[in-house]
């Protein structure tokens, strides 16, 4: 599938919202009101609503989601194919994602600059072709030219209907190693060699 990648900004915003709101969910009513914040829900939005992504919640999420791709809080890539978002992938730094460290057992960084995978959104009509690895590819080379010490991800034990954690033969297949569990979740890592600038 010939694609391209561009990293979400500010710009990109209408093109994240059409996505979110006419194709990732067109087979899967039950998370049509995710807008990927899950892993951005944090004590502060927790005291205003409780987590959830069913269709009721869509507005809520929507204009939190909104509010955190302007401030540059949530971040990651864009898969285009003849111009139309086909997928989206959420990575940002580590610390951008306050819902990862109530896992139990999460790892410890010990200093290093992490850069965390938490979800894969990909088109039902695109599914099964090669998107996810792709924006998994890109994430990968901008850690190394952003001095990242390694690239993180949070695919679940099993693969199944919930694999929007990616699944773990994409991550081995890249060279991920398994570094620990956290809840339902295996951690992968790779380590990155980081480009001179």
């Amino acid at each position: 599938m010939n694609l391209e990648i561009k990293k979400l900004s500010p710009d990109l915003l209408d093109d994240w919202l059409y996505f979110f709101d006419n194709v990732a969910f067109t087979d899967n009513d039950e998370w049509s009101g995710c807008y990927c914040m899950c892993y951005h829900w944090n004590e502060s939005l927790n005291r205003k609503k409780e987590w959830n992504c069913s269709k009721s919640d869509a507005p809520y999420n929507r204009n939190c989601a909104i509010d955190f791709i302007r401030k540059g809080k949530m971040q990651g890539y864009l898969a285009y194919e003849a111009g139309k978002v086909v997928g989206w992938c959420n990575a940002n730094d580590k610390k951008a994602y306050d819902n990862i460290f109530s896992f139990p057992a999460i790892v410890m960084d010990e200093g290093k600059k992490v850069k965390s995978i938490v979800c894969f959104c990909v088109s039902p009509i695109a599914r099964g072709k090669g998107v996810a690895s792709q924006l998994l590819e890109r994430v990968c080379t901008d850690a190394a030219a952003d001095g990242y010490d390694y690239v993180e991800a949070y695919p679940f034990h099993h693969d199944s209907n919930h694999a929007y954690h990616g699944p773990r033969a994409m991550y081995e297949k890249f060279g991920f190693e398994v570094c620990g569990n956290a809840k339902d979740c295996t951690v992968f890592r790779k380590k990155i060699d980081k480009v001179d600038r």
